[in-house]
């Protein structure tokens, strides 16, 4: 039996925007802790440690590479069947109220506790696994729905591959009720597409076999792999959960992260549930260099935006867009939020650091025509650039700015170009 059901596409809908969501804030969990991995030996590592941190870090950085296919496909999924790519996402930590109980996802640095959470994350279903969190106070279990629903509301599930099971009974059974060409009525063409962003396996969807081919995908990579699949999310995350153990046996003191703060914030995002657990940075070069970044991470969020809604842009231009997207990953977001888990987070939190917020604000909508978007975002790089200048004066400043004011600067030209 099928645990979420779906009987009309404004549900099937719903279901692939909360799945895109999902996939969006498990992607900025993965980073997160990927981004506060110590670096070298002279933070007090072995170098058979540092060995094994370097191990890690190519593992989860693959694992957050297809964690965007997974949201590229879910946006994909969602254009197809007549609905808009879902790039928007709560701010972490995650309410309540927004998803089933089983997903109450968090920033946290690497550590036992991260590893615990992912390996949760990406159980396969019927697998008990205790992150740590089922022992929260979980909330009311939702009503069961006994008449066919025509206002869309949520499901409850335990895992991901869950609510992708339901999504896939919903698409063959819509196929049926609608037929192929009923159901699937946007067009390809305003899809992305592995031309754009070199990730095999993402392919626009047309018909009934090439959705399913997408979810066959995202399942068997990680949300609803089977126990025995041996490269999947889960047996990935377990086997670094094993090495970390190993290595905490042999030294008590091994610690692979940075001390840094869980869920911090530069500035408190308005949709925080009262009474979350975040950290307030209140170091001034701290809250700067961590309002840059979340800057940058929405600009970029922003660009894919326009990427999954493309209408107007020549190939050249859809070219441009991407690999600004990509640039702004590479060059900018990734070396930026390592840099930040290196610097104080300040007087509130002793021997603590600062990390990344991936903090989405109101502003991050998706310009809706062409020239528009080439403006905005050519303006945005810009400021970016122009800020992170401004913060070069600062003696404190990390040394990588001077590399990321040059990235941006030089896709604000490519942009003009375009």
């Amino acid at each position: 039996m099928v645990a979420v059901r779906i009987e009309n596409r404004a549900q099937l809908i719903y279901l692939l925007t909360e799945a895109a969501e999902l996939e969006h804030n498990v992607l900025a969990c993965y980073l997160f802790a990927l981004f506060s991995l110590k670096a070298d030996a002279s933070e007090g590592l072995t170098q058979p440690q540092l060995a094994s941190v370097r191990s890690w870090r190519g593992t989860i950085s693959e694992i957050a590479v297809q964690e965007m296919l997974h949201l590229a496909s879910a946006c994909n999924l969602l254009t197809a069947v007549g609905g808009a790519p879902q790039l928007r996402r709560p701010n972490l930590p995650t309410s309540p109220k927004a998803y089933p109980a089983a997903f109450k996802l968090r920033l946290v640095p690497f550590s036992l506790e991260a590893v615990d959470q992912f390996v949760f994350l990406e159980r396969p279903e019927g697998q008990n696994v205790d992150s740590g969190e089922s022992r929260r106070q979980a909330p009311a279990p939702l009503p069961d729905i006994k008449l066919s629903d025509i206002f869309s509301n949520e499901r409850d599930y335990e895992t991901l591959g869950e609510l992708y099971r339901g999504i896939e009974d919903g698409l063959k059974y819509l196929a049926q009720k609608h037929g192929e060409s009923g159901l699937f009525v946007g067009r390809p063409a305003a899809q992305t597409a592995d031309a754009y962003f070199g990730l095999p396996g993402l392919s626009p969807v047309r018909d009934l076999s090439s959705a399913l081919a997408a979810l066959r995908t995202i399942i068997e990579q990680g949300e609803g792999a089977s126990i025995d699949a041996t490269d999947s999310h889960y047996r990935r995350f377990l086997k670094i959960r094993e090495e970390y153990r190993q290595l905490l046996a042999e030294d008590a003191a091994f610690r692979p992260g940075r001390p840094v703060v869980v869920s911090p914030y530069a500035l408190l995002p308005v949709d925080l549930a009262i009474g979350s657990e975040v950290g307030l940075l209140d170091h001034p070069l701290s809250v700067n260099v961590v309002n840059l970044f979340d800057g940058c991470y929405e600009l970029m969020v922003q660009m894919l935006g326009r990427l999954f809604v493309h209408a107007e842009e020549s190939e050249a231009e859809l070219k441009t867009f991407a690999d600004t997207t990509v640039g702004l990953m590479n060059e900018v977001i990734e070396p930026l939020g390592c840099a930040i888990t290196a610097l104080p987070a300040g007087p509130s939190h002793p021997g603590l650091n600062a990390g990344p917020s991936f903090r989405l604000s109101r502003g991050a909508t998706i310009p809706t025509q062409r020239e528009t978007a080439l403006f905005i975002f050519r303006e945005r790089l810009a400021e970016l650039a122009a800020y992170c200048q401004f913060l070069q004066a600062d003696a404190g400043a990390p040394v990588v700015l001077a590399r990321v004011r040059g990235a941006l600067l030089r896709f604000a030209a490519a942009l003009a170009k375009a």
